[in-house]
């Protein structure tokens, strides 16, 4: 239930920064390491707020990958301990 309050919490928030956005037509330059562009604000926001949801979810999703391996190698362990002393 609460993974699902979230996932709409965040699909609301992005729903509104996109309506937002839209409303801002004005081109602006855009400089980065290899190239320059020139955007609308609203292409521009779209962009940076879905790299940086991407960026977050991705650094989620390896902390959880290593925090299930740490998991699963601890249990190994205390099948292995607990094999032990019986």
């Amino acid at each position: 239930m609460k993974g699902i309050i979230v996932v709409v919490v965040i699909i609301m928030l992005l729903m509104i920064s996109i309506v937002i956005g839209s409303q801002n037509t004005q081109m602006i330059t855009v400089n980065y390491l290899v190239a320059k562009a020139e955007l609308r604000v609203s292409t521009f926001m779209v962009v940076t707020i879905a790299l940086g949801f991407l960026i977050g979810f991705l650094m989620m999703l390896l902390r959880f990958l290593g925090l299930k391996m740490q998991n699963t190698l601890l249990q190994r362990r205390l099948k292995k301990l607990s094999k032990d002393s019986a």
